[in-house]
């Protein structure tokens, strides 16, 4: 990605970050859910007791405690381990197979005990899983199919139960469950893509966010630290060194006749030099060092546990490397060279940042090309002069 280019995450990767937060809302908004399925069971049962058989009551509660039971087990084992990211798909899975099993459990279970004798009782069940469904309905919206196949789970046994009894009130019966079932269908488009939209747009702004930071502390040209970002990590390795006696080293880099390149070639060829020279330094660097695009074509190093003749040594092959690597241009490659000053210091970063800045001043004027130290009159290595 190029710097200062706004993220847009591919559809794969931002598929898995919807579905993921997905799966977190089920496990979190449908917890209750379980025990309240538990009280609408003992409930019905009571309701049922006087015109079903009880042995055909008991088992059927016995296989939907022990599913709840499971579910219960489950939503435990999630909120122990509490899983982020990608680690929640692994989580879709079991919480999708448990919940159908519980359904059919209900859909099944209520069609094999329904009375053809008593409409009233009939009309029990079917309020009951017509409530079932409408809590179905709000608590798994997160996902749409899976709402769809709870519904149809719940109440499809018992609607089709009614519609082969053949009889007139059982099919107005068995029909309104119909309707109710086409409504509901709608109506988890609705909710489902209103979600997907709202998770969707909470990553973006997520990225937009994360994005605002980088460039914020980003050299938008380089991609390396910008002035204030440089301060603020150049600050704990110079303070660590500075409270454990350790030797700290800084090293201002300033392209030669920088102004040229651009008066010659055009601003193009002069960013591609800024962001060529950025390149060598990172590449010349260890992890410890810090370095920023101080401004213009300025580059600042920090060298932690580094002593002055150490860091100048450093700054040497940095500039020999510049003045051997001539800068690739669509005109042609354009030679370039570097000053270098390089100052040693532990009271305080920006009084070290300044010294080593007057050592480039040095450089500058003894013929540029070369590194001169902060050390009176110590002027480290050189190439020839530049006029």
């Amino acid at each position: 990605m190029e710097v200062g280019q706004v993220r847009t995450p591919a559809g794969g990767v931002w598929a898995s970050r919807v579905r993921a937060d997905r799966i977190r809302l089920l496990y979190e908004s449908s917890y209750p859910a379980v025990f309240l399925s538990l009280a609408a069971a003992t409930l019905l049962s009571l309701l049922l007791w006087p015109a079903v058989d009880h042995s055909a009551i008991l088992l059927w509660l016995t296989a939907l405690a022990a599913a709840s039971f499971v579910r219960i087990a489950l939503f435990r084992a999630y909120y122990t381990k509490a899983p982020a990211g990608d680690a929640l798909l692994a989580w879709e899975r079991p919480y999708v197979v448990t919940l159908l099993v519980s359904s059919a459990i209900w859909g099944f279970g209520c069609a094999w005990m329904m009375p053809r004798e008593s409409l009233l009782h009939q009309v029990m069940i079917l309020f009951v899983l017509i409530g079932m469904a409408g809590a179905a309905l709000a608590a798994y919206s997160a996902i749409r199919w899976l709402v769809i196949a709870t519904l149809a789970a719940v109440l499809l046994p018992a609607t089709i139960w009614l519609l082969a009894t053949g009889e007139r009130p059982a099919f107005i019966i068995g029909g309104g469950v119909i309707l109710f079932l086409g409504s509901s269908l709608r109506a988890t488009r609705v909710i489902s893509d209103t979600l997907r939209q709202n998770l969707e747009m909470t990553y973006q702004l997520r990225l937009a966010k994360e994005d605002a930071e980088r460039m914020a502390s980003t050299d938008l040209l380089t991609g390396l630290a910008n002035r204030r970002a440089f301060l603020d990590l150049a600050n704990a390795p110079f303070e660590y060194c500075r409270r454990n006696g350790l030797a700290v080293a800084a090293v201002v880099l300033d392209l030669d006749h920088f102004k040229q390149i651009n008066d010659t070639h055009g601003h193009a060829a002069g960013d591609v030099s800024i962001r060529h020279i950025a390149r060598l330094i990172q590449a010349s660097l260890r992890k410890s060092d810090v370095c920023c695009r101080w401004g213009g074509e300025e580059f600042v190093v920090l060298l932690p546990g580094t002593p002055l003749e150490v860091a100048a040594d450093v700054a040497e092959k940095l500039r020999a490397l510049i003045a051997a690597t001539p800068v690739p241009s669509p005109g042609g490659e354009l030679s370039i060279t570097a000053s270098l000053g390089v100052a040693q210091d532990h009271v305080a970063l920006e009084g070290l940042i300044n010294r080593a800045d007057q050592a480039l001043l040095r450089a500058k004027r003894e013929g540029r090309n070369r590194v001169a130290c902060d050390d009176d009159g110590n002027v480290g290595h050189g190439g020839p002069p530049v006029a």
